[in-house]
């Protein structure tokens, strides 16, 4: 996990499965740095292990630990698996604020478990699909389900697509 300080505001970063804290040519310390000076949030990475069922419960202790004895809101910002790990076990947190979700998959147990914790999140929801993503084909279930952005040409790992993030 990586950790660059700031206020009370956190943006938690949870990778792709497989990723690292820093992503492809560093494109998540560039964000958590970018969102740090811009914003002054906190900000936090962790990296999806591969079948890790306790991640997101043990990252949110980590969270609690630096911020014993404050409050603290938590803007989530979900990639590909990262992103499909934080609805289904954020969609109750009531820490969590705003959740980004990016070409999260959500062919994976749609109708048991990732349609209702959609459903749960609401407005606080954000998903952005690039329309050559797997997931696109799923959008038109998402209408008044969530806020969805559509990035027109972008692929699953949103190359060349990042400033896109900055208007959600």
């Amino acid at each position: 996990m990586g950790y660059i300080p700031g206020s009370e505001k956190v943006l938690f970063i949870k990778t792709g499965q497989g990723g690292s804290i820093y992503g492809y040519e560093n494109k998540y310390l560039d964000l958590a740095l970018r969102f740090n000076e811009k914003y002054g949030f906190s900000v936090f990475v962790s990296a999806t292990v591969e079948d890790d069922k306790n991640a997101f419960d043990r990252d949110m202790l980590v969270l609690d630990k630096v911020f014993v004895n404050q409050s603290y809101q938590i803007y989530y910002l979900g990639v590909s698996k990262g992103g499909l790990i934080g609805m289904w076990h954020g969609s109750e947190n009531e820490k969590i604020v705003k959740m980004v979700t990016i070409n999260a998959p959500l062919m994976i147990n749609y109708h048991s478990k990732t349609r209702p914790a959609i459903e749960r999140l609401g407005d606080k929801l954000w998903m952005v699909v690039g329309s050559l993503d797997p997931s696109y084909d799923y959008t038109p279930f998402l209408k008044g389900r969530a806020n969805v952005k559509i990035i027109k040409g972008a692929d699953h790992n949103l190359v060349g697509s990042e400033e896109s993030l900055f208007d959600i």
